[in-house]
């Protein structure tokens, strides 16, 4: 699928970019190479990462715009979420819908689940988490699930205990940095930056590929030009 595109801008309008592309064959090019990422392939994660940049500076912009976060901060958080979410997509479980099962984990990931998810999931105890002894197994599984399996494996990996909170307040409570910077009577800053250790400690614990490795390129969308109205908009 991927073999006949010359150059990374065939790639990824043959992923779905510009809409030029049959949606179904576009979404089978970005399952293959996120499978490829899944599996330690850090070229293939960084061109998913550069199909879901105009995506991303446009849910960045948004959320700048509605007061949420500063434009810079918001981006980069997104851009770090998507990574993780690249490197450990269940390709399995969703095959289907890729770049929008991406944006949305990612963006979740950042700025917390929307309140139906609250309405209609049920977190699992800290206490269990810490005393789980074997691999979690769900019938019907979602995305809050993976999460869940991921933390616990990571807390008997060793994650200390404050970082598996913090993950849990963030990923599984639906806490924003903001609500809990206000909870524990420090600054949005401190609590970004307690995240950061968080998730590098786990990726570091489960070897998973970590967001610090990528290259700074993608960062360069986060200038004057791409925060104009024509870029994000072009970009939804």
């Amino acid at each position: 699928m991927i073999a006949p595109l010359a150059d990374l801008d065939q790639i990824l309008v043959g992923c779905g970019a510009g809409g030029q592309v049959e949606a179904g064959l576009a979404d089978q090019r970005l399952l293959f190479l996120v499978t490829a990422a899944v599996h330690g392939d850090v070229d293939a994660a960084r061109v998913v990462m550069a199909r879901m940049m105009p995506a991303l500076v446009s849910k960045a912009g948004a959320h700048a715009r509605a007061g949420r976060m500063d434009f810079d901060t918001a981006f980069t958080e997104l851009i770090a979420a998507a990574w993780i979410v690249v490197t450990t997509y269940p390709v399995e479980r969703r095959p289907a819908k890729v770049w929008i099962n991406i944006l949305l984990d990612s963006e979740q990931a950042v700025f917390g689940r929307p309140r139906l998810a609250h309405r209609r999931t049920v977190p699992m105890p800290f206490t269990l988490l810490a005393d789980q002894a074997n691999p979690l197994i769900f019938i019907g599984r979602d995305p809050l699930v993976e999460l869940l399996d991921l933390l616990a494996a990571a807390r008997r990996a060793g994650l200390a205990s404050s970082n598996l909170q913090l993950l849990l307040d963030l990923g599984v409570h639906g806490l924003s940095p903001q609500e809990i910077a206000v909870r524990d009577r420090v600054t949005d800053r401190a609590v970004r930056m307690r995240r950061q250790r968080a998730i590098v400690e786990l990726v570091t614990l489960l070897d998973l590929p970590s967001p610090h490795r990528m290259a700074t390129r993608p960062r360069q969308a986060a200038t004057p030009a791409t925060r104009g109205d024509q870029v994000l908009a072009g970009a939804a």
